[in-house]
Formats: structure tokens, sequence, C-alpha cells
């Protein structure tokens, strides 16, 4: 989850480069990647959390840049 959230914890490959490319930029990810992370997996299912929590990783970053963005705005024009 981190590694999606653009954190710099290590983690082996091919999990690292997938989560990279989750959080940057997840309509990029291959199918070459997708088979490399299922392959070290070992399964469908496995692969899946690990896209899963670097996908949570990712979102949870951007939902807290868009909060501390709108956070200092008010309503006083309205």
């Amino acid at each position: 989850m981190a590694r999606g959230a653009g954190g710099t914890a290590p983690v082996a490959e091919p999990y690292n480069a997938l989560s990279r490319q989750i959080g940057e930029a997840s309509y990029q990810v291959t199918d070459d990647q997708m088979e490399a992370v299922r392959m070290a997996a070992g399964s469908d299912k496995a692969a899946f959390e690990i896209v899963f929590a670097a996908s949570v990783g990712a979102g949870l970053t951007r939902w807290d840049a868009a909060f501390h963005a709108i956070e200092g705005l008010d309503d006083a024009s309205a």
C-alpha cells in the first residue's frame, strides 16, 4: 500500500514496478507487468491483492491531497 502511495519502502520485484506504476499512472500498467506479478505471486488472487493494496494506497494519497487543498476554503462568498 505504501509503495502505491509513492513511498520508498523496499518491495521485491516485480511487485515494486507494478505498485509504483499503479501509483503514478495506473492506466499504463502492461499485460507483461501483470503476468510477471501473477507468476511471482503464484495465483490470480494473490496478484489481485497486490493490485488492490497499491490502488488503495494511491487513492488515499490523492484523497489526502484533495482534502488539504480544500481544507482552507470556506463559504465566505455564499
